[in-house]
Formats: structure tokens, sequence, C-alpha cells
């Protein structure tokens, strides 16, 4: 059985009664620890044959707003002055857990909230390989699940809804975005 996870239910409207035959519907938590945290909790006692992600994301691009990309690719952020161990994974390209025709691709870049400096998430991406999709995404919790499944053998695809454009204004359109994008990703996801 594939599950199809969201951090909070209210990402996408009637989620649980709308989850189609051959899925679970599993609410995991917004943020990467408490999403992370509940996922590995749930593969504890069973290990579902892929995890389809869908949520909302950030984008460098304005022209971005309200559309779907299918991420495979995940990669962790670079943080100035800080390094990983050489033996933790900064990046990963998942066996997708579900196919989106017409989706184009992109790469996800973990982040802990909505960034509110363009030039910072730049920054950030020190880690993302050359060959990765552009545009590259910004969310919470879809790098640290992908990475989670990635070493355990698990299928994983995300599909996102770009809500904002990464910047000083991305929190207010955020909020004015999340429930039409969530519209969108019951249209794509639930067919």
């Amino acid at each position: 059985m594939r599950w199809l996870v969201v951090a909070h239910e209210k990402e996408i409207p009637g989620f649980r009664e709308r989850v189609k035959a051959g899925f679970t519907a599993h609410a995991l938590g917004i943020g990467q620890f408490a999403a992370l945290a509940e996922l590995a909790r749930l593969m504890a006692s069973e290990k579902p044959a892929g995890v389809l992600l869908a949520g909302t994301c950030g984008s460098p691009h304005k022209e971005d707003v309200f559309k779907l990309f299918q991420c495979q690719h995940f990669v962790l952020p670079f943080v100035e002055h800080e390094e990983l161990p050489e033996f933790l994974p900064r990046a990963a390209r998942t066996e997708a857990a579900a196919e989106f025709a017409g989706l184009p691709g992109a790469t996800v870049l973990q982040n802990h909230g909505i960034s509110i400096e363009a030039a910072k998430f730049s920054r950030n991406q020190g880690y993302i390989p050359p060959d990765y999709p552009r545009p590259v995404l910004e969310n919470m919790e879809a790098a640290s699940l992908a990475l989670y499944c990635h070493e355990k053998g698990v299928p994983f695809t995300a599909v996102l809804c770009v809500t904002n454009q990464i910047g000083s204004g991305g929190r207010a359109e955020w909020k004015e975005n999340f429930k039409r994008a969530g519209e969108i990703l019951a249209q794509k996801i639930f067919f």
C-alpha cells in the first residue's frame, strides 16, 4: 500500500475523504522534525510501497506561483560557517512513488520556514548537484522525508504547488494563496 501524506490536513480540502483506493492517508506534522518523527514512527510498524507527499512551497520566481511540480530531487541547505560531516547525505534523488504526466520537475531545498530573504535562500543552495533540475523550491518537510525514504529503500515523490515568491512578502503571499494551492493539489492528486 502506498501512502499519501501531507504536513497538515488543512493543506488539501477533504484530504482523508478523497483518498483513492491503493493509498493510505497520513498527516505527518508541520516542519522537518515533526514530519520526520511521525513518518519514522509509522514506518516502524509498516513499510509502505511508496510515499507521495502533497504540499505547498515557495519559488524564487513569481511566475511559478500556482504551478505544480513533481519532485524527485531533494537537498539539505548549506549553512554559512557550518559544515555537515562528510558521512551525512546532503542530497538524494528518489525513486518515484507516483508519476504525474505533464508536471515539470524541480529540486526541493529544505528550510525551517518561509525565507524572507531571497539572497540567503540562494546562498543556502551549496549542496545542490549541478545536474539537479531547476527551479529550486523551498519546502519545510520534503527533503527530510525524501532522505529518510531513500535510506529505507522506499520510493518517494513530492507534488508541490507554489504559493509564494521567496522574499520579504513570502509569508503574506503564502497566507493569501494557501487555500487555492490546496484546491489545485486536490485536482491533480485525486484525478
